[in-house]
């Protein structure tokens, strides 16, 4: 379809230019370029869907998706040329002489088509976090663990398995075993759902108790949290209360 739209596009320009073109010569080279965005489309999705569940202010989320798409648009000529040089680059003396043509000319479909791959990613991740969207998961008892998604599955992460639990945008990230997964759940709606065992120690983290092993007081009521392993997490003011049984040893 976006073939079709842009084929199109591009006879009305080139007609009202004053220089018609043949139908079937321009739907293939409009093919030619979004057949190389398709084959980098699952890996601009990735990206973005990362980007988007960093934790990451939104301005910084748009400089970031800007650079993506300079990025995705360099990766794309670079593809194009190499694989179509031999259609298309007759007449040229060497394949970089295609570059910048090719770059010239695709400026709105490169556009077109990294908007339309972030666009996918946003509207994906609101279908997500809608309630009831989220395929259900097996039956089971809520105080055996969580549920979080390994591929196109899920896996029951047990709690007594999980060493903390990390904010990352609209998602949260449980560290297991050295692992992390992303559950398609925030870490504020996590909150009250966890046992007893788990607490709360800054807006960004949850841990499990008896993974404390030190706590190290920074002053004006902060701390730093060492977990067996070594990991350092914060201890903010806010949350010292929730760890007055730990505080209290």
């Amino acid at each position: 379809m976006a073939t079709l739209i842009s084929a199109a596009q591009g006879q009305a320009f080139a007609a009202y230019r004053g220089r018609p073109q043949d139908w079937w010569s321009t739907l293939g080279y409009t093919a030619a370029i979004f057949s190389v965005w398709a084959v980098l489309a699952p890996a601009i999705m990735a990206a973005a869907d990362r980007l988007f569940a960093s934790g990451l202010n939104k301005v910084q989320q748009a400089a970031i998706a800007v650079f993506g798409y300079l990025f995705a648009t360099a990766l794309h000529v670079a593809l194009f040329v190499v694989v179509f040089w031999p259609v298309y680059g007759s007449g040229l003396p060497n394949p970089s002489a295609m570059v910048w043509p090719v770059v010239l000319a695709n400026l709105d479909k490169a556009a077109f088509a990294y908007t339309a791959l972030i666009i996918a990613v946003l509207i994906r991740r609101h279908l997500r976090q809608r309630p009831g969207a989220a395929e259900a998961a097996p039956e089971r008892p809520e105080s055996e663990g969580l549920w979080v998604r390994v591929g196109a599955g899920s896996r029951l992460v047990r709690f007594h398995e999980i060493d903390w639990i990390a904010a990352a945008g609209d998602y949260a990230e449980v560290h297991a075993g050295g692992r992390s997964l992303l559950m398609d759940r925030s870490l504020a709606a996590l909150t009250d759902e966890l046992p007893a065992d788990f607490a709360r120690i800054h807006r960004g983290a949850i841990v499990r108790l008896d993974r404390i092993c030190e706590i190290r007081r920074l002053g004006r009521g902060d701390a730093s949290v060492v977990l067996q392993g070594g990991h350092t997490l914060r201890l903010s003011r806010r949350y010292r209360d929730n760890l007055a049984s730990v505080l209290a040893r």
